[in-house]
C-alpha cells in the first residue's frame, strides 16, 4: 500500500507540467525500484534511471573551535542589541571573522541565532510577565520613551516589545475574538498585519508610535523578518534549481510534494528522481538552508528546530541519505552528530552567481 501510495505521487508530480515548480526538467519515464516497501529508494536502470555525480568545491565544515572563540571574543552580542550589525559593530565583528578566518555573514548568522535563543529562553518569559508589561507600558505608552532605550533597559526585541503592547489594544477593540481557551488567533493576524505596516496600523497607533514602530523594525532582526529576507531565501532556493538544472539532474520541487498533499510525511526542498552522488555519497533528498549551521550548544535549540527535526523527518520518509546545502556553510559539530546526512556548503553557488559564471 506505501510504496503504490509513493510511485503515485511520484508519476502525478512528474506527469502534470502546469503545476509551478512542480519540476524542472522534461519527465522521463519512472526508473523500476524507485520505491521498495514505501521507502524511496532511486536506483539506475535499463528502464530510465539515469546516474548522475556531482563535485562540490566547498564541502568542508568550520571546525566549532573558530565558532567558540568568536562567541568567547564578546564580539557578537552586546545588551540591548537586536538590529543588523553596522559602522562600527560590523568592523569590530568583520576583524574578529578575519583572524579566525571565518565569513562576516557565517558570524552575523550565528549572532542572529545566538540572539533568538537569547529571547526563547529569558526574553519571552519577560514579556509575559505582568509586572515587567506593566512597566513598559508605563514607560512607551505614557512617558513616551523611545522604543529602543527601553529595548535597551529590558534587553528585549524592540518589535517583540511592541507586538506585546499591541495584542491587549487588539483584544479590548475586538473582544469577541477571544476564543474559550483565551487564545486569539484572528487577534494575532491583527497585531501582525499592525507590525507590516498595513492600513490597520494607524487603527491602533498613535503618530508618534507609528514612527517608533518604523524604527523599531529597522533595528530587530529577531522579532521582525523583512520583504528582503524572504526575497533572498527564495532567490537562493532558485539559484540551488538551476545548479542542478545545469547539471541534468531530475527533481520533484517542495511545491509539487505539497500540492499532492505529502505534507505529514515531509517535503524536502528537493526530491531526486536520479540516482545522485555528491562527492562519492548517494543523495536521495536535499534541503536548501538560507543561514549558517552553528554548532554551538547555545544554539542547539535553533539548530534542532531548524535543521535536525527535518534531517531526522526526511531520514524516516525517504531514506538516510540526504544532503543540505547551507548559504553560509556549517559547523564540525552539525556535521557529526548528523553523519547520515551529508552538510554542503553553498559559497561556491553564491559566487558563481554573483559573478554570473
Amino acid at each position: 500500500m506505501a510504496a503504490a501510495y509513493w510511485k503515485g505521487i511520484l508519476l502525478a508530480c512528474l506527469s502534470v507540467p502546469t503545476i509551478t515548480n512542480g519540476y524542472t526538467n522534461p519527465p522521463d519515464p519512472i526508473p523500476s525500484g524507485l520505491f521498495d516497501d514505501g521507502v524511496y529508494r532511486p536506483t539506475p536502470g535499463a528502464d530510465g534511471g539515469r546516474g548522475r555525480t556531482i563535485h562540490w568545491s566547498r564541502a568542508y565544515p568550520v571546525p566549532i573551535q573558530r565558532e567558540v572563540r568568536l562567541l568567547m571574543s564578546g564580539a557578537l552580542l552586546r545588551r540591548g542589541e537586536f538590529g543588523p550589525l553596522c559602522g562600527i559593530r560590523a568592523v569590530e565583528v568583520e576583524l574578529e571573522c578575519a583572524e579566525l578566518g571565518m565569513d562576516f555573514d557565517q558570524a552575523s548568522s550565528i549572532r542572529r541565532q545566538l540572539m533568538i535563543c537569547k529571547v526563547l529562553k529569558c526574553g519571552a518569559h519577560r514579556l509575559r510577565d505582568e509586572s515587567t508589561m506593566r512597566r513598559i507600558r508605563m514607560d512607551f505608552e505614557v512617558r513616551q520613551r523611545p522604543i529602543l532605550d527601553i529595548s535597551q533597559a529590558y534587553d528585549l526585541p524592540p518589535v517583540s516589545i511592541l507586538r506585546a503592547l499591541l495584542a491587549p489594544r487588539v483584544l479590548s477593540a475586538h473582544p469577541e475574538f477571544t476564543g474559550l481557551d483565551g487564545k486569539s488567533p484572528a487577534a494575532g493576524r491583527i497585531v501582525r498585519s499592525i507590525i507590516n505596516g498595513d492600513d490597520s496600523t494607524r487603527e491602533y497607533l498613535s503618530e508618534w508610535e507609528v514612527n517608533e514602530l518604523k524604527i523599531a523594525r529597522g533595528h530587530d532582526v529577531v522579532g521582525y523578518n523583512d520583504a528582503h529576507a524572504d526575497e533572498a531565501a527564495g532567490e537562493w532556493e532558485r539559484t540551488i534549481y538551476d545548479f542542478l538544472d545545469g547539471c541534468g539532474v531530475r527533481y520533484i520541487t517542495e511545491d509539487a510534494l505539497k500540492f499532492h498533499g505529502c505534507d505529514e510525511r515531509g517535503t524536502p526542498d528537493c526530491l531526486l528522481v536520479d540516482d545522485l552522488y555528491i562527492h562519492g555519497r548517494r543523495v536521495r533528498w536535499i534541503e536548501f538552508k538560507s543561514f549558517y549551521a552553528s554548532g554551538l550548544k547555545q544554539n542547539s535549540y535553533f539548530t534542532k528546530k531548524a535543521v535536525g527535526r527535518q534531517v531526522e523527518k526526511y531520514g524516516r520518509a525517504f531514506g538516510k541519505d540526504g544532503a543540505v546545502i547551507l548559504k553560509h556553510g556549517f559547523s564540525s559539530e552539525v556535521s557529526r552528530k548528523y553523519p547520515s546526512t551529508l552538510f554542503l556548503d553553498g559559497g561556491s553557488l553564491i559566487s558563481k552567481n554573483l559573478f554570473n559564471l
